[in-house]
């Protein structure tokens, strides 16, 4: 499990946790039979910005660079990059010798293609690349990628950003990302062929994943290839994924309920693993608009005020968020950067005192003595 940070914006760092089952046999004989609260929301690798469907696309597309488990940037499908003579223009050397699941070559054209898919309207993932004005072939495995101005941050946006393969996307009318909103079913949402260690081989949404392992991936020998087949299930309920985890219905759960963790860890055959997350939880305060959509307080936005911004910040207590909520699992913050991504300023990381009193006098300070309403519009049991 990775521990979160918290934050008020308001930041509290969360973190994670993973519970696994002890294997009495070599694990890469066995099926690992994995569960989570929430599954993919598709297979098509541009079409949703979303952590759980980021997780199962890894396992079988691949990027150009990605974050190990240092959380530095490491090659991938691309074996460097760099910065050319023209500050705008980055360079990526692909890696020779990829094939893709359907036995297709890895090449510039697919980088090229997967790129400019990306930037399609119907992509969540556009929001990434909006700096890039032109990708280039240079040759079969080098490509150039020219942005708005200089960009030293662009391989940054690359680790969730998928390389799909031009030819099958073609013979298979995918050549779009989906339309997620407007419920668009293609072929590239219950399929996929990437070059990533493992093959979809069967898709239930909601219901059931199959993943057989790539014997044929390029990075055996650098990655652990340890598991043959994985079952994937969604479970929401948390008692059930922690009931079907003790029973042995499951071997793996990447986000176990941290009121459990304790009787997790007593558990015979179960190994609890922690550590730290990259996910920080935080109150976004809506500043921009000049009356909230839902509150009380009519004709105004009261987060447009730096009082009561900093009301808020200060009347959150983070410890107590962190002892009784979280059950010591986070790591209260001062900012949503962790201290593990680039840009992160210790001195700016500092965590607020608790000040109920000061916080009342501030709001009253800024005409709203008793308070008003407004809704939080926030995830349940998502994290």
């Amino acid at each position: 499990m990775k521990l979160p940070r918290l934050a008020a914006t308001l930041p509290l760092a969360l973190g994670a946790c993973a519970v696994l089952a002890t294997f009495s046999t070599p694990v890469a004989a066995q099926t690992v039979r994995w569960a989570a609260a929430g599954d993919a929301l598709t297979m098509d690798p541009h079409s949703q910005n979303e952590g759980p469907t980021h997780v199962m696309n890894h396992q079988v597309y691949d990027s150009l660079v990605f974050r190990d488990q240092d959380m530095k940037l490491a090659p991938r499908l691309a074996t460097s990059w760099r910065i050319t003579d023209d500050p705008s223009v980055w360079e990526f050397k692909l890696r020779e010798g990829v094939k893709y699941h359907n036995g297709n070559p890895f090449t510039a054209d697919d980088v090229v293609f997967s790129i400019m898919r990306a930037k399609h309207e119907n992509s969540d993932m556009k929001g990434l690349l909006t700096s890039v004005v032109e990708v280039v072939k240079v040759d079969d495995h080098t490509v150039r990628m020219r942005t708005d101005g200089p960009n030293p941050l662009l391989p940054n946006n690359l680790t969730n950003l998928f390389i799909m393969d031009r030819e099958w996307a073609e013979e298979n009318k995918v050549t779009l990302p989906q339309n997620y909103k407007a419920g668009d079913e293609t072929f590239a949402v219950r399929n996929a062929n990437g070059t990533g260690p493992f093959r979809l081989a069967k898709r239930e949404p909601d219901v059931r994943t199959e993943l057989e392992r790539n014997e044929d991936y390029w990075g055996k020998g650098t990655f652990p290839m340890e598991v043959s087949k994985v079952v994937f299930t969604p479970v929401r309920s948390a008692a059930t994924r922690v009931a079907a985890l003790l029973s042995g219905e499951v071997d793996f759960l990447l986000d176990p309920p941290v009121q459990d963790l304790e009787r997790l860890s007593a558990a015979k055959g179960l190994v609890v693993r922690s550590g730290p997350e990259n996910r920080t939880i935080f109150l976004g305060m809506q500043q921009a608009l000049p009356e909230l959509r839902s509150s009380d307080v009519k004709g105004k936005n009261p987060f447009a005020d730096k009082r009561v911004r900093e009301a808020m910040n200060i009347a959150i207590n983070r410890e107590a968020v962190k002892r009784v909520v979280m059950r010591g699992q986070s790591v209260p913050a001062g900012i949503v950067a962790p201290p593990f991504i680039d840009g992160y300023d210790k001195a700016m990381d500092v965590v607020p005192a608790t000040d109920v009193a000061r916080a009342k006098a501030l709001l009253a300070e800024a005409g709203y003595p008793n308070g008003f309403s407004v809704t939080l519009a926030c995830p349940n049991d998502r994290y």
